[in-house]
């Protein structure tokens, strides 16, 4: 095989390593060991002074409190219902309002593990038998605000003995944002008072994916992203989340700029845990992974939006679709649209690459006469092959530079269209009512697998027929692989497919127009 057929074989295997390859390795991933799952486990049953010390060796693990009935405070806004228990005061379940998932509404906790999300464990005993010993009392039955109202307080209190705990709760309308505060009385004085505040198991019903990251996660200094395992207490944590693919739920500090928390894996899965003093609390945020929603959210929450290695090109792409969407009021509109004016700024790039190409097809049969004459000599047909390529002043890579350079564009859309909480539920038109899921009809994957064949077709090879023959089975291996793939990005490989062969059509039209005029 020549080198040119080499390069070209090369080039089509690296652009399905890219796509494979990276979808493994650099998007964020839910390859969880075995042996993290049990990393600190608890037994289900333990007796009331039993406790285990968890990760930050600060507060110990306690057991959940079997009392008599348990009864819920409902809170309402216009973004999320909650139930909080008056056990503990913690929260029973969370569901978000304007998100669904299969036609119902998504619970972004549903506690019920050995902790619920917001539950404190103290490390002074005598408060820890408090907390497991009585049930609070809450100020209001139900907290409901209206469109006029801005934030709402729920306090709850609970006193045994001489020691008082209470818990206060402050929800904003139109946020999904709540403040989170605890104190301690002794004798009805504030006292400092050491504990741990928990969350999890995990997230609720929420969508898992290969393609995504379903854990525990924080930024440490502002600028790294630690999960699970590699979060760790001693470090500078300026928030710490749970997250799945498009929600997450985080405990950021309510003043200052550091929470002292980690990640740690008990017998029922992952929680988080922010160790805090009373009187103190946390500022929480449970909702979507939306840049307009975070953005109001301090402490660079909104880095939790993570497009892979290649998101610096990624965030700005997709602000640009979103405001397509807002002129045109479709996202699968909006991608086509973005895709177009992709092709437009690259256009000089892939004119060169394709025009690169021909003049690489047209030297094939002097290069077979070169192959004959120096057979079995390869260091006179290297020189020979390089006077040739000199004297009609072609470069051999140029037809792979142009497209090297597209790589991470390609790679930072592709990582938004996967990733994006914009398409999700998003309809495109009549089978496709959610461009983050995959067709039902597997109709757009054909169309791209067509397409791809008909560019195939239509691009100059320098291939002989029996390895033109071999990759002509690349559309179908790309159209499998596609099968599942979100049709958003699915319409995204379509478009670019249908412009690149228009622009391979324009391109040799032009060539051939400066051919008769030379």
């Amino acid at each position: 095989m020549e080198g040119n057929e080499k390069r070209a074989l090369l080039a089509i295997g690296i652009t399905m390593i890219l796509i494979t390859a990276y979808s493994y390795f650099f998007l964020p991933g839910t390859r969880h060991s075995e042996t993290n799952k049990q990393q600190v486990e608890t037994k289900a049953k333990k007796t009331v002074n039993e406790q285990q010390p968890v990760s930050a060796g600060m507060i110990a693990v306690k057991h959940k409190a079997q009392t008599k009935t348990e009864k819920f405070i409902k809170v309402e806004t216009n973004y999320y219902l909650i139930k909080i228990s008056n056990k503990n005061g913690a929260i029973k379940q969370f569901i978000l309002k304007k998100y669904h998932l299969e036609k119902k509404p998504v619970t972004l906790v549903a506690s019920q593990g050995a902790y619920n999300t917001l539950e404190t464990a103290f490390k002074d005993r005598a408060v820890e038998n408090v907390e497991k010993a009585a049930d609070y009392t809450a100020d209001k039955q139900d907290v409901i605000l209206g469109w006029k109202d801005k934030k709402a307080v729920l306090t709850l209190k609970k006193t045994l003995n001489n020691i008082t705990i209470v818990k206060k709760y402050v929800f904003f309308n139109n946020s999904y944002t709540i403040d989170f505060d605890v104190s301690v009385l002794k004798d009805n004085k504030s006292v400092k008072e050491e504990l741990s505040v928990y969350a999890g198991p995990n997230l609720g019903d929420l969508e898992k994916s290969r393609y995504s990251h379903l854990g525990a996660v924080a930024l440490v200094n502002y600028k790294k992203i630690r999960k699970d395992k590699k979060i760790k207490p001693d470090e500078d944590i300026n928030w710490i989340a749970l997250e799945s693919k498009y929600f997450c739920f985080a405990f950021l500090p309510l003043k200052g700029n550091r929470v002292v928390g980690g990640y740690t894996s008990l017998q029922d899965n992952h929680y988080i845990y922010a160790n805090i003093y009373a009187p103190g609390g946390l500022e929480i945020y449970g909702g979507p992974k939306s840049k307009e929603e975070i953005a109001a959210v301090d402490h660079h929450l909104s880095k939790i939006i993570r497009f892979g290695m290649f998101g610096f090109i990624g965030k700005p792409l997709l602000r640009v679709l979103n405001v397509l969407f807002s002129v045109v009021g479709n996202y699968g509109i909006a991608i086509i649209i973005l895709t177009f004016f992709i092709r437009i700024l690259f256009y000089p790039l892939s004119y060169k690459s394709f025009k690169s190409m021909k003049e690489m097809s047209k030297l094939q049969p002097k290069l077979k006469e070169l192959q004959l004459k120096y057979k079995g000599k390869p260091e006179m047909l290297n020189k020979a092959t390089m006077e040739l390529y000199k004297k009609h002043k072609v470069n051999p890579f140029g037809g792979c530079i142009p497209v090297v350079v597209q790589i991470p564009v390609f790679l930072a859309l592709y990582n938004v269209l996967l990733n994006a909480i914009e398409l999700r539920g998003a309809p495109f038109v009549w089978w496709i009512t959610d461009l983050s899921a995959k067709d039902p009809y597997y109709i757009l994957p054909i169309i791209m697998g067509l397409t791809m064949f008909l560019q195939q077709k239509l691009t100059p090879s320098t291939m002989d027929p029996k390895q033109q023959k071999i990759m002509m089975f690349m559309p179908l291996i790309f159209t499998v692989m596609f099968l599942s793939f979100p049709s958003g990005l699915v319409i995204y490989w379509a478009t670019n497919n249908i412009l690149t062969i228009l622009q391979q059509f324009i391109d040799s039209k032009i060539i051939q127009a400066k051919e008769k005029n030379a």
